[in-house]
């Protein structure tokens, strides 16, 4: 009996194996594209060699231009055809139709903001250039959703539905959003909105007064140009310091061990599953160029070409204003403006549903200034209908721009190029093979009567309608700078001799001085310099906050141990720190301590915490910290007093509380021994896949949880969001690369997890390893050394004739 016990559990066991196998070929492997062999596709005009290196990063050969982005959108469709999906629809708004009623309410804010519309306008104002390549591309895609149809990526499978054909304003759509990402300003307005309301305007001034530091300009000061100030409508100086969002720098062959340029650039992003972005390498007549494409949109983001390297930081231009408007709710949709009731613009957006047999109809709102998003902003209660006036609705030129970008050969026409850049503004460092580095802020620069965008303004005046946008000859250019190097962080861009406002809006300048301080050090920079310098941990205003604890001794024995290891801390944030856990800790326990009496529910929003889930991070994620820094040099400070108690507090009170509440959370968090308080057993990254909340989906699609180290203000740098919560779930390096001029085949690349969003492919997570160590790939560009490094060939062949 026992016997036929186990042969009946042997077999019921084998057959969940072999189903487990099965299911695991089917959904996971069978998916997976042919990247060795010929495949021949519709459309193309002549044979295309596709290359792939041991990271799977594809190098593409085309005799034609039309065959070189077709191929780019065939390639980037068979490892991320499931993401590219997902893009269109955050883009469109139209998430609902797979994923049910659920994502409703983000559809109708992504439907609001308008990316797709802002996309079919800028499709009918782009080049023939542009479109050929944009339909080339889309060509592409669907050549290969045509070929995939009977095994789709198990994301399609799983949800039951497949995709639609790509369209060229499917490629510009993405471009909107992320445009989106890189310039979020009005959240910024309504927050200080907020703080107005609830503080009054005196004090509330006299709060982001203190919002100061003195901070490394991209553009040195001392430009030969009068120097002007911008000023608030009531007169009080608003400067302003924000959230950081990625590095780049370079430096001149004087000043590298080789001779020739360097140029670094790492790209802070969410990092998720799939990689934001692509790596690959487009080959065809007069483009050779390799480096970082976004999935869905043609030609390279970042990179190089046979003459030059470029890479981008966020440059926080302000490009975004709110505008108070006075609407006619009885007669729906009129709005004042300059005496007289206009009409706004009603925009109906039909919203499927999956399960619904009907569309929900979302009403969309247009004034003179902009898009009506009072519903995704209703906790501001500034009493007005509020709209966003916004470069990226208006078209721009954005194929052109970055199709010159990646065929530039020397400084004049890489600079005309990234003048006519449009959206997302960015910080463009440049390197050539003549020995020359320069910089370009390319962004469209809205001018405004008032001379600042510190709204939000009343939109009934007219008043403080924009005028237009900075010409291309007055916005800041650098080139061969005289100390060696040109570095961005999202710090200022120009001194305050600059004559034209750009924005208050920038980082704290931590990350930017102490990449100008490890570079200034340098004589003779190398690729090694810079790979330590992009993961790079020391945390420089933790020497400030700690100077301003000098004079505090601690009262309790917890409060005494934790000043004790924060004074003998090196003050590096590694995953290994018991210091950069306890200053982590503390300086948000000091933040909550100091302000949440007074600022009550919107003390979340003055630290950070953002309006809509499309952006859970606002800049007050930093400025609320460099208020604090300043304000600890005035330890009798008001603020420091907590009005719900008798007695009058100062900052030595507040510490003490704080230190207090820090120690009973790490030993509850991480145990009763001190030396087990590891910042990295707070600050764990886990990479997810958009399925991967779906618990028996997540132990499949998701990577990590794993330590890590870095904060806000470290070069290696990790968003924390406000509150308990320390692991990183926002922004971080999401690539890191290295350009070497001397010899391009010694470059350097890496992005996380992996270049496929496959999960049956080795390339899913073989880089995640490698960000953690912070390590790159070869980036191989010369014909020689890719065919000699390639691990995979596929030809790309047109039907044969009469096919």
């Amino acid at each position: 009996m026992l016997k036929k016990i186990v042969r009946v559990l042997s077999g019921l066991i084998l057959l969940v194996l072999l189903v487990l196998i099965g299911a695991y070929y089917y959904f996971l492997i069978r998916p997976l594209p042919l990247t060795d062999g010929e495949l021949r596709i519709k459309s193309l005009e002549s044979p295309v060699r596709v290359y792939r290196d041991q990271w799977g990063l594809p190098h593409i050969y085309a005799e034609s231009r039309h065959d070189l982005f077709m191929a780019q959108g065939f390639v980037q469709a068979q490892d991320r055809l499931w993401q590219m999906e997902t893009n269109r629809r955050v883009a469109a708004g139209r998430l609902s139709e797979i994923l049910g009623a659920d994502f409703v309410d983000l559809d109708r804010d992504l439907r609001t903001l308008g990316f797709m519309r802002a996309a079919v306008r800028e499709l009918a104002a782009t080049d023939e250039a542009g479109l050929e390549i944009l339909r080339a591309f889309a060509q592409g895609v669907n050549a290969w959703i045509d070929l995939a149809q009977d095994r789709l990526p198990f994301e399609f499978q799983l949800l039951r539905f497949k995709p639609e054909p790509w369209r060229p304003e499917d490629s510009l759509a993405w471009l909107k959003f992320m445009a989106f990402s890189g310039g979020n300003n009005w959240e910024e307005e309504l927050v200080q909105a907020m703080l107005v309301q609830k503080l009054g305007e005196v004090k509330a001034k006299d709060l982001l007064g203190l919002n100061k530091l003195t901070t490394p300009s991209i553009i040195p000061s001392g430009l030969p140009v009068s120097a002007l100030s911008f000023f608030s409508p009531s007169g009080t100086p608003l400067p302003f310091g924000f959230r950081g969002a990625s590095n780049n720098w370079t430096v001149h062959g004087s000043r590298t061990a080789s001779g020739r340029p360097l140029l670094a650039n790492d790209m802070h992003l969410p990092v998720e599953i799939p990689s934001v972005w692509y790596e690959n390498h487009l080959s065809s007549g007069e483009f050779d160029v390799i480096g970082l494409s976004l999935p869905g949109v043609p030609l390279v983001v970042a990179g190089h070409n046979r003459d030059i390297a470029w890479g981008i930081t966020f440059a926080y231009t302000d490009v975004q204003d709110v505008f108070l408007e006075k609407m006619n709710h009885e007669q729906r949709g009129e709005y004042l403006y300059q005496g007289e009731y206009l009409q706004a613009k009603r925009i109906r957006e039909p919203i499927k549903v999956r399960g619904q047999d009907l569309p929900i109809v979302h009403e969309v709102w247009e004034t003179i200034h902009g898009t009506v998003v009072t519903p995704m902003a209703l906790e501001a209660r500034l009493g007005y209908s509020l709209a966003l006036k916004w470069t990226a609705s208006e078209p721009g030129q954005m194929m052109t721009a970055m199709q010159a970008l990646n065929l530039a050969r020397n400084w004049e026409e890489f600079k005309s190029a990234a003048l006519n850049w449009s959206e997302p503004a960015v910080n463009l460092v440049y390197a050539d093979r003549a020995g020359n580095i320069g910089y370009v802020l390319a962004a469209r620069t809205p001018l405004r009567p008032q001379g600042h965008g510190r709204g939000p303004f009343p939109g009934w005046t007219g008043e403080h309608d924009w005028t237009g946008y900075l010409p291309p000859d007055q916005k800041p250019i650098l080139f061969n700078p005289a100390r060696g190097f040109i570095a961005t962080a999202n710090n200022r861009v120009a001194g305050p001799d600059y004559p034209h406002y750009l924005s208050d809006d920038y980082a704290s300048g931590f990350r930017a001085a102490r990449i100008e301080q490890v570079l200034s050090q340098q004589d003779k920079a190398s690729p090694a310099i810079f790979r330590e310098l992009q993961g790079d941990l020391k945390c420089l205003p933790a020497a400030r906050f700690i100077s301003a604890l000098k004079n505090i001794k601690g009262e309790s024995p917890a409060a005494r141990d934790l000043l004790s290891r924060l004074r003998a801390w090196d003050q590096i944030l590694d995953a290994d720190s018991v210091g950069g856990a306890v200053y982590s800790v503390l300086f948000y326990r000091l933040l909550e301590n100091t302000f949440r009496d007074e600022l009550g529910p919107t003390a979340d929003r003055f630290f950070g915490r953002g309006f809509i889930s499309l952006s859970p991070l606002t800049r007050y994620v930093e400025h609320s910290r460099t208020i604090l820094l300043n304000l600890m040099s005035e330890p009798g400070s008001s603020w420091f007093d907590d009005i719900n108690t008798p007695v009058r507090e100062n900052l030595s009170d507040m510490v003490e509380k704080s230190l207090n509440e820090t120690a009973a959370f790490l030993k509850e968090r991480l145990g009763p021994e001190p030396e087990d308080w590891r910042w990295g057993r707070l600050h764990r990254i886990k990479i997810e896949h958009p399925l991967g909340e779906i618990k028996p989906l997540g132990l499949l699609l998701n990577l990590g949880s794993f330590e890590g180290g870095g904060h806000l203000d470290t070069v290696w740098q990790s968003a924390v969001r406000p509150g308990m919560d320390f692991d990183l779930k926002d922004w971080t390096a999401s690539n890191r690369h290295i350009y070497d001029l001397s010899d391009w085949d010694r470059s350097l690349g890496a992005i996380v997890p992996g270049q496929s969003g496959m999960r049956g492919s080795s390339h899913y997570d073989d880089q995640m390893e490698m960000w953690l160590r912070v390590e790159h790939h070869p980036l191989f560009y010369s014909r020689s050394k890719v065919e000699e490094n390639a691990e995979a060939v596929l030809i790309l062949k047109p039907p044969e004739p009469g096919g």
